[in-house]
């Protein structure tokens, strides 16, 4: 690796270009359209109701993550009238931008021995990833994420030593794409210890001093507003997360933190390259198998010993690692990881980059037998179709009250709900009968006072606990055969409602709006 900027020839900037684009949208039309559950869910309905007004009408149509910051999705939502491969290249864009910054980052740190061949391998490893290969061209938004970490470490290592306002820029991105998509929130610290190791260390609190500035602007500029509509609503920034803090009456006064996928301890941490190695569900809700960070972390630790005075080596090491520990120690969940699995593909390139004899082979036959080992998981596809997404509704009367009782991801389908008809969930992995928050209050009073029309909103292949849930703690019953609501992303069902008087459930929880 090489201490200083170097010039990059134009037909290797070129042929970077060409496989940041060719690669992944190569396997995107493989893939085809996207139909995960966060879309299903979240992704759709989130700025659908920011954007019509429905914060204040809807309850937790789209469970715990309703109150997600829409600004991210609204893009996508302004082109779900769209065909399909239109809102796709949309959600395809970041990772291309994230692999671009990639390319260059390799490109600049072997200097003169960058090859195409280095190019053709780091660009096939990066997207085939058990993060990276899944989610492109979806709306899970981990690739904006990418995105922002490697667009921060371009600004940086792009030339000489980097100066305050690349400090700042580069804060700024991190901060940015955090307060969109708080996950990202480890690669902001792991960028802080990066920065204290980054040059002599009386230099130090000047660069963390830039970086945090640029850290709060950008967040700021992405989260403030959101938090502060949130906070009106339900008296918490972050609502319905850190309620043991913010004791929202909204929620119950606890985390909400998944913990499925995270260590029990040190020990157990420090195994997950080596677990990795296995197909598992240990760090993901489906099979996965990915030797990639095991892989980094060897290449990287060649790499520091054989380049320990580069001056972009150890600021590379810390944060990879730093990376590495506070998302294993926060989340565990491994889609999250996708900077951290693009980084090391760089640093195993890297490291066979600098080989003697015989690199051209060696990278071609580890790309393949990586490729061939990785175990990919399947988050949800469709064929592209005329429209990337949309719900065809029955003429419904005014007055009527469209009830979820399922933690099955619908309520995508507001998107083509008259926006005077509300959307109430009774219960799915935030709302409960008896749990008696506010909101549960408020439901619990609606289903038992609305004056006009009610329906249940279900999955066709229901198992039945949404009705069974209805009717024993709301005394709602079925009323007739179901309709249908139809869309590209699945037909949803549509069935009458009757009341028959019950016991209240949350008679002592007050009813009332947010704050």
């Amino acid at each position: 690796m090489v201490d200083a900027a170097t010039h990059t020839p134009p037909s290797l900037r070129r042929w970077s270009l060409a496989l940041a684009i060719g690669v992944p949208v190569a396997c995107w039309l493989r893939l085809g359209q996207d139909a995960n559950w966060d879309l299903r869910n979240y992704h759709l309905y989130n700025p659908h109701a920011w954007l019509h007004g429905r914060y204040t009408t809807d309850i937790a149509a789209a469970q715990q993550q309703t109150w997600h910051n829409p600004l991210l999705d609204v893009p996508l939502y302004l082109l779900s009238a769209a065909p399909g491969w239109i809102a796709g290249l949309w959600l395809l864009l970041p990772f291309v931008l994230a692999l671009a910054c990639l390319l260059r980052l390799h490109a600049h740190l072997l200097g003169p021995r960058a090859s195409a061949g280095g190019q053709v391998a780091l660009a096939l490893l990066a997207t085939t990833g058990a993060a990276a290969y899944p989610t492109l061209g979806t709306s899970l938004n981990d690739a904006f994420v990418a995105a922002g970490v490697l667009a921060a470490g371009w600004v940086l290592l792009r030339g000489g030593a980097p100066r305050g306002r690349d400090w700042l820029v580069a804060g700024a991105l991190l901060g940015g794409v955090t307060g969109l998509k708080l996950t990202a929130a480890p690669y902001c610290l792991a960028l802080a210890l990066a920065a204290a190791v980054a040059g002599p260390v009386r230099g130090a609190p000047a660069r963390l001093a830039w970086l945090a500035l640029g850290g709060v602007l950008g967040f700021a500029l992405t989260f403030a507003w959101w938090g502060w509509t949130v906070y009106r609503l339900h008296g918490s920034p972050v609502f319905p997360y850190l309620n043991a803090w913010f004791q929202s009456p909204d929620a119950l006064p606890r985390e909400l933190a998944d913990s499925r996928f995270r260590p029990a301890g040190v020990v157990d941490a420090l195994a997950i390259p080596l677990r990795l190695l296995q197909s598992s569900t240990r760090y993901s809700e489906l099979v996965l198998r990915d030797p990639r960070l095991l892989l980094g972390l060897l290449a990287g630790a060649f790499l520091a010993w054989r380049h320990r005075r580069a001056a972009a080596t150890w600021p590379l090491a810390a944060f990879f690692c730093a990376g590495l520990a506070l998302w294993a120690g926060m989340y565990g969940i491994y889609r999250y990881v996708l900077p951290l699995e693009m980084l090391a593909c760089l640093f195993v390139v890297l490291a066979l980059d600098t080989l003697p004899r015989g690199r051209g082979v060696l990278l071609a036959l580890a790309t393949l037998a990586i490729f061939a080992f990785t175990v990919q998981p399947d988050w949800g596809r469709v064929r592209f179709g005329p429209r990337f997404a949309s719900a065809a509704w029955p003429a419904l009367p005014p007055g009527t009250l469209v009830v979820i009782a399922t933690g099955e991801p619908v309520a995508y389908a507001a998107i083509g709900l008259p926006d005077d008809i509300a959307l109430v969930s009774a219960r799915n992995n935030f709302m409960f009968p008896a749990r008696c928050t506010r909101l549960q209050a408020r439901v619990e009073q609606q289903l038992r006072t609305h004056p006009g029309p009610m329906y249940l909103l279900r999955p066709p292949a229901g198992d039945d606990v949404d009705r069974a849930l209805l009717a024993d703690g709301y005394g709602l019953e079925l009323a007739g055969a179901c309709g249908t609501v139809g869309s590209g992303l699945g037909t949803l069902s549509l069935c009458p409602l009757r009341r028959d008087p019950r016991p209240t459930l949350c008679a002592a929880t007050a009813a009332t709006p947010g704050r």
